[in-house]
């Protein structure tokens, strides 16, 4: 290859001050303050921080202060899992380049790529990872594997002569080869900067869980508001003191909004992430995992993901020992060079035929290297005095040069059509024994004797097709979306069950033709969309949405980048994944195993259930608690909770119970159910649940104070009302285990969590009655024998209500 001075280190030197540093600019992070502020943004801590303010404000400094620490302590548990998690992707992402070889002054030298300018001369050799794009100066049998950047397994043919194959780009691979190439673009400026630029127009869509919570958070801030106005008015009207009556709709206000909530939610989803990251998959957000629970659709790319991105032979038609023979000796690279020249030698060394040794009892007497228009390479080869010529290429071109009768060159044609139609990569062999060295190249490649062929494709992971068919059972379809033929892509997603009947295979040119309106209209029946570009896979997506599908997309690639930032949750490979793809990506997957996306479906899933689970009992115990006082209020009554007996049973009766229920085990049926189709976090049966529940909270509450009052003695009717709340709460703790469908039946005693979170409360409260101290903190007196029992006798009509209904209703 001819000598090239390049640039002078002055040159380059004014040049990277004028194009700056050769480096994929990612999205600002954010900060460990930022990331802590983020934690109080959602309306339901914020209603929190208005709650404790105004508490503080009274004078109320037991409320104000128990209301702000739950509020912090939720603020650090967030911080403290996103900032671990944001940590974690920093240190999977891996430099584009570390070095590379350059000219610089006629010197050869090699520098950090951060470093290289426009109009550097690298030099690049088979195995290299591209530094920039650039054009072809010089080249000898180049190609690269570019499917990191279109999704294309096969290596692409480079060369000076063609206008469009002169270019190589940042981010892809010297799969054989060798050049001198001047680089034209760096950085920001590439074709691997432009895609990851265009992410930022993306807009961030919410995940299925925010978008819920939010909804909660305003129904329940609609609740808190309107029920404390409603006493505030009563309160007001019947002229008693305004500050009381502060006091009092604050008290209510918290009596509507479960403290605890937000920490629940926190847990949930922390527990979550840590029981993904031990399964090998990082979530960036904490809410991703919920998303991709709710998945209808997988969208996959096929290289990488699907697949190896490994080439194999697969198949083998003719004389194999010949073939194996032929395959050896008429290859110029190992395993790590050439992928589809390696396939051969691997072949070779699993059949027990090693290249060394047969190299060892031979020599090469004159190679033609492949030549890219004849696409053929020939050897030849002396062995034990035999001279051989071996010629290797595609089965059109070594058919030509092979004389046979026309029968058998059209049986040899339609074998390897039908290899062709599977999506394999054929290469035919020939040989032929001659006296002499040919002297020319025609002279070699004529007359051969047709030895056979191989197919070679990149095989399926192993255990994709379990996963697809476990994801299809539970109602989630998974489409192929590549860069691949799609001959190619027919054939992996036959091996993997992805092909259904009834199913379309699309290409991009085909798909780019349909309208939005015919697009949606036939996107239920097309499972594999083949030579597809950034622009169409974001399309698809955007299209799979507009049909109220929640996507995840999987991929590794820059190809996949624009995809992976529109989906409700983008998977990338952290093994294989390009920078720019992690950037992209909600959730990354370290072992680059597709099976581990169904593992995090289903702890998907299991989040969301013990999500509801949770919210569901506390929001159940906190209307009741709210129907109670204001219909006390209503009748008369001075108010029948202080508001640090409400923040008790926010916090520790509702909390540690709806931290058991959020931290519940996946069970087994999880995966054999469509997904969630309510856009609401709750269904109509939740809906019965619920008004049957507050209403029997408020009731034997009500008639618990109602009773202790006929004594005279207010602190000991809000002891009786105290304890039959906390009482009740247990029932309906009890119901919501025994009875949801999304909690692990199983002995009651085996958890721990349980046990503590169902007990606790339970030991405490004859404390908080019985001890002077603290009764006295929460203003009770002491309950008799007889009135304990009417309590337990009024809180077991829940039991006997739930009891009933199971009978009469349906699971939920």
């Amino acid at each position: 290859m001819k000598e090239n001075a390049g640039l002078s280190d002055k040159q380059a030197q004014k040049l990277l001050e004028q194009f700056g540093h050769n480096e994929i600019v990612g999205r600002p992070g954010q900060t460990p303050f930022q990331i802590f502020l983020t934690q109080f943004t959602s309306l339901l801590v914020i209603l929190l921080i208005i709650a404790s303010v105004a508490s503080l404000f009274l004078g109320d400094l037991l409320d104000g202060i128990f209301i702000l620490l739950i509020v912090i302590l939720n603020g650090i548990l967030g911080f403290v899992q996103e900032y671990k998690a944001e940590k974690t992707i920093r240190a999977l992402k891996q430099m584009t380049v570390a070095t590379v070889r350059v000219i610089r002054g006629g010197v050869e030298q090699k520098i950090d790529s951060q470093l290289l300018v426009p109009g550097d001369v690298i030099i690049l050799e088979e195995g290299d990872k591209i530094p920039a794009d650039g054009d072809i100066l010089e080249s000898l049998h180049l190609e690269a594997n570019e499917a990191s950047l279109t999704g294309e397994s096969m290596p692409v043919e480079k060369n000076i002569h063609d206008e469009e194959k002169k270019h190589v780009f940042l981010g892809t691979i010297v799969a054989k080869g060798r050049a001198r190439v001047v680089v034209t673009a760096t950085g920001m400026q590439t074709r691997f900067g432009q895609i990851a630029a265009s992410l930022s127009e993306i807009k961030e869509e919410e995940t299925p869980l925010q978008k819920k919570l939010d909804a909660l958070g305003k129904q329940l801030g609609i609740l808190a508001l309107g029920a404390s106005g409603t006493v505030f008015i009563i309160g007001f009207l019947a002229k008693h003191p305004l500050i009381e009556m502060m006091l009092t709709s604050i008290s209510l206000a918290v009596a509507a909004v479960p403290e605890g909530l937000p920490a629940v939610i926190t847990i949930t989803l922390a527990v979550g992430m840590q029981r993904m990251a031990r399964e090998k998959a990082i979530l960036r957000k904490l809410s991703s995992i919920e998303a991709l629970g709710s998945a209808t659709v997988i969208a996959t790319d096929k290289t990488g993901t699907l697949t190896k991105n490994e080439m194999r032979v697969t198949k083998v038609w003719g004389d194999t020992d010949k073939i194996l023979t032929a395959g050896v000796i008429c290859n110029s690279y190992d395993v790590l060079g050439d992928t589809t020249e390696g396939t051969l030698l691997l072949l070779a060394a699993q059949k027990g035929l090693l290249a060394e040794q047969v190299k060892k009892d031979g020599s090469l007497l004159e190679e033609f290297a492949f030549d890219p228009t004849l696409k053929m390479m020939t050897v030849v080869w002396e062995s034990n005095q035999q001279k051989t010529i071996y010629t290797k290429g595609a089965p059109e071109s070594v058919l030509k040069s092979c004389a046979l009768d026309e029968q058998s060159r059209q049986n040899i044609e339609n074998e390897f059509r039908e290899y062709a139609k599977e999506g394999l990569r054929v290469i035919a062999l020939a040989y032929k024994n001659v006296t002499r060295t040919p002297k020319t190249r025609q002279e070699a490649e004529q007359d051969l004797i047709f030895i056979g062929f191989v197919g070679i494709a990149d095989p399926p992971r192993e255990e994709v097709k379990d996963a697809i068919a476990i994801a299809e059972a539970a109602g989630i379809r998974t489409i192929m979306i590549t860069g691949d033929n799609e001959l190619t892509a027919n054939a992996i997603g036959t091996k993997i069950g992805l092909i259904q009947k009834n199913e379309e295979i699309i290409t991009g040119s085909q798909f780019a033709k349909l309208t939005d309106v015919e697009a949606l209209g036939r996107l239920n029946s097309i499972r594999i969309f083949a030579r597809t570009t950034p622009d169409q896979k974001l399309r698809i997506v955007q299209l799979l949405q507009k049909m109220g599908h929640i996507v995840a997309v999987t991929g590794d690639g820059v190809n996949d980048a624009l995809a992976l930032k529109q989906a409700n949750v983008g998977v990338a490979m952290g093994i294989t994944g390009t920078d720019v793809a992690k950037e992209a990506a909600d959730m990354i997957i370290t072992d680059d195993n597709y099976a581990t996306l169904v593992t995090a479906v289903e702890e998907g899933r299991t989040i969301f259930d013990n999500i509801k689970s949770a919210v569901k009992y506390l929001v159940g115990c906190n209307v009741g608690e709210v129907i109670a006082v204001v219909v006390g209020m209503l009748l008369g009554w001075p108010l029948i909770l202080t508001p640090l007996q409400l923040l008790y049973i926010n916090l520790v009766t509702d909390g540690l119970p709806a931290i058991a229920l959020a931290v519940t085990p996946k069970h087994d049926g999880i995966m054999k159910r469509k997904p969630r189709a309510t856009k609401s976090i709750f269904s109509s049966l939740d809906g019965v649940w619920f008004l049957e529940v507050s209403v029997l909270t408020a009731v034997t509450t009500l008639v618990a104070f109602g009773v202790g009052q006929q004594s005279g003695n207010l602190e000991l009717a809000r002891a009786m009302a105290f304890t039959t709340i906390i009482l009740v709460q247990h029932f309906i703790l009890l119901d919501v285990w025994t009875r949801d469908s999304s909690i692990l039946k199983k002995n009651i005693f085996a958890d721990k969590i349980f046990l503590l979170a169902f007990f606790g409360p339970l030991i405490l409260q004859p404390l908080l009655i019985y001890i002077p101290p603290l009764s006295g903190i929460f203003k009770i007196t002491q309950v008799s024998l007889i009135q304990l029992a009417l309590v337990i006798a009024l809180s077991a009509v829940l039991l006997v209500s739930s009891e009933i209904r199971k009978r009469a209703l349906p699971m939920a």
